[in-house]
């Protein structure tokens, strides 16, 4: 749809422009020194079909009457008739006329409408005006038969399809939300789509991969050997990036960590007694209803569902247990995000490399954290070749990030053949706060949407652009 303007020239040196449709105040024109006031109305036209590159219908109100104009996003401007209906004043009919014809066109001058307001000339012939036609014959569409139709339909029905609504395609075609045009959709209320080369189509464009179906049992694993490179938070975040855009109740956060770590203190709604990873193995192993399995596990405000480590007191999970817990879960969500310990021996390490579609390793540019990825992605390699194309590196900024280990980190890391992402600093992640999604910082959100994006495609065989 075409936005359309309403400009009233109230004065020789100012006008009063109005979006239609639109919930913003009116916008006050002024001449200046060196731009009459029709210069100042042609300018904010031409410049609002620049932005919105598109044709904006114009409905200039004077004095001396009412004109409509069209402004091309080249500056072109050209007469042209009402794209809305106008009143229905009922009158008296008068006595036909009839006019000569006029066959040479005739210009419009560039200043007809009064206060000096001009935009460019035109020229527009004008019909010669006749009698009354007389009144056209019905369709016959629509109308029934002189005689009713009997027999079977017979012949191929092949063509009923073309009259079913065409495929929405909300990824192109909703109004932009980010940048200048969502500003100005906000402020103007049009809606304008996204350049196909922006930010914000690169990110519907993941949030489509985000939702597509995953392989049975689909498990992102989170690991790196050494501790305290942010392996918790993150696994907690991009759990919930992808049920933000999945739905709640599809992805679950599993803690397989050893005990002493972080991961009950950084999930924003922390677990209460009896939500645990042992809890559910005695409580849900023989029933795993939905409503069973609830009681084990604690939402979290995006829709994700945590289950926290075991106590300090109970013994190490094993290999059978974890597989347990999938096994468990697996039968009501779509994806178990697992963050793992720090010990390559551990059962539960063990199973959630063998159960992986996809590994993400977090680094931050620190000798120690690179080391760690080096020796992780070389444990992954003895077990499970075939990982290493499905696995992500995501290497994060911090504080106490040294530039110089980047480059030797990255080419060694490539060698290996992994994908590299990058993450950028997130206050809730460094300060070591609670995770809720919607106070990560936008540009944290967006980085795990591309990741989020980037592993689903490494688990359905689907390559982000």
């Amino acid at each position: 749809m075409r936005p359309t303007v309403d400009v009233e020239i109230t004065s020789k040196s100012t006008a009063r422009a109005t979006l239609a449709d639109a919930e913003v105040p009116p916008m006050k024109l002024e001449a200046t020194e060196g731009k009459t006031i029709g210069a100042v109305v042609h300018e904010f036209l031409h410049q609002l079909a620049q932005e919105h590159d598109t044709v904006v219908e114009v409905v200039v109100r004077t004095e001396k009457g009412t004109a409509f104009r069209t402004v091309h996003p080249d500056g072109t401007a050209a007469e042209s008739a009402p794209s809305m209906p106008l009143p229905i004043v009922t009158t008296t009919t008068p006595a036909p006329v009839a006019a000569e014809p006029v066959s040479a066109p005739v210009m419009v001058a560039a200043d007809p409408i009064g206060h000096d307001v001009a935009l460019d000339p035109i020229q527009v012939p004008i019909q010669a005006a006749s009698r009354p036609a007389a009144a056209p014959t019905p369709s016959p569409v629509g109308q029934r038969p002189a005689a009713p139709t009997t027999g079977p339909i017979t012949g191929p029905l092949n063509v009923f399809p073309q009259l079913s609504a065409p495929r929405a395609d909300p990824e192109s075609s909703d109004p932009a939300r980010l940048g200048l045009r969502g500003r100005v959709n906000a402020v103007l209320g049009l809606k304008l789509a996204p350049k196909t080369d922006s930010l914000e189509m690169r990110l519907r464009g993941a949030q489509t991969t985000i939702a597509r179906p995953l392989p049975e049992g689909a498990v992102v694993t989170f690991a790196n050997i050494k501790g305290g490179v942010g392996k918790s938070p993150m696994a907690i975040a991009l759990a919930e990036g992808l049920a933000e855009h999945r739905g709640p109740a599809t992805v679950s956060c599993l803690d397989l960590g050893e005990v002493g770590g972080s991961f009950a203190d950084r999930v924003a709604v922390p677990p209460t007694a009896g939500q645990d990873v042992l809890s559910l193995l005695a409580g849900a192993a023989n029933d795993a209803r939905p409503t069973t399995l609830g009681r084990y596990m604690t939402r979290q405000p995006s829709g994700s569902d945590i289950i926290a480590g075991r106590a300090e007191a109970q013994a190490p999970l094993s290999y059978e247990d974890a597989a347990a817990l999938s096994t468990i879960l697996s039968r009501h969500r779509d994806l178990v995000v697992v963050d793992t310990g720090n010990s390559t021996m551990a059962g539960s390490w063990q199973w959630a490399t063998d159960a992986a579609h996809a590994v993400v390793v977090p680094l931050p540019m620190r000798r120690d954290a690179a080391k760690g990825a080096q020796h992780t992605l070389a444990a992954i390699a003895a077990k499970r070749p075939d990982l290493l194309a499905r696995t992500v590196v995501v290497i994060t900024d911090g504080p106490g990030d040294a530039p110089m280990v980047e480059t030797e980190a990255v080419d060694a890391l490539s060698a290996l053949g992994v994908q590299l992402c990058r993450m950028p600093f997130e206050p809730l992640f460094a300060s070591g706060e609670r995770i809720a999604y919607s106070q990560l910082r936008g540009e944290t959100r967006a980085a795990l949407t591309v990741l989020g994006a980037t592993v689903v495609g490494l688990m359905t065989g689907v390559a982000m652009g």
